[in-house]
């Protein structure tokens, strides 16, 4: 942490909330654990299954721990093996300049300098060429059209995933998750409804590479 990140904690910081938390600190340490861990879980994996409904032949889910991704045959590597030249991934996209830790609870309900969201992913030996693709607007006009927006700091597109937190609460208090995650489905739904511009923008990223 440097100097100024230093002061700018300082300054957020009063005596009455340090007290608070102190005092408070057994009780943070445990919700927070469980946030990270068994509610986190639990939502991750209804919205792989809210997912799963809304993928058909030729895509295919990959098992990526608690991020399913999707993949499709057009966008296999000509060469080698691996999840393919590009995919579709559930992801956090994160506006943390301190890039702390956040739960996908709180991704999820867009709390804080983070969100979720159905990224556009490229294998490594891409990800520049993707990159300076995703920076020029015209290049990707049409896949903002379908609703992807573009994170300007990272250079990715996604599509985003919101709950309200109350709503997810509220799934939590009647454990029953099912309908509260179906913005995963939507997502992912509209995501499979622009292959065509992603198609375009996977060409346009196989290109720049070969005339590197």
């Amino acid at each position: 942490m440097d100097h100024d990140q230093r002061t700018k904690v300082a300054n957020m910081l009063s005596p009455e909330w340090a007290a608070r938390v102190v005092r408070n600190i057994g009780q943070i340490e445990d919700d927070f654990y469980h946030a990270a861990n068994h509610l986190s879980e639990q939502m991750m994996t209804q919205g792989a299954l809210a997912i799963e409904k809304v993928v058909k032949a030729p895509w295919q889910i990959v098992e990526n721990e608690w991020t399913p991704q999707v993949v499709c045959p057009d966008w296999k590597m000509v060469r080698g093996v691996g999840t393919g030249d590009m995919w579709l991934e559930v992801s956090e996209i994160s506006a943390d300049e301190e890039e702390n830790e956040h739960t996908w609870i709180a991704a999820a309900t867009k709390t804080g300098p983070t969100q979720m969201g159905i990224e556009v992913k490229f294998r490594r030996g891409l990800q520049d060429d993707a990159e300076t693709i995703v920076g020029d607007s015209r290049a990707i006009a049409a896949l903002l059209k379908h609703g992807f927006l573009r994170d300007a700091e990272n250079l990715v597109l996604y599509l985003p995933i919101h709950i309200p937190a109350e709503k997810l609460a509220q799934g939590f208090e009647q454990n029953d998750l099912t309908p509260v995650v179906e913005p995963f489905g939507q997502a992912m739904a509209q995501a499979l409804a622009a292959k065509p511009a992603l198609d375009k923008l996977l060409e346009q990223v196989r290109t720049a590479a070969k005339h590197k």
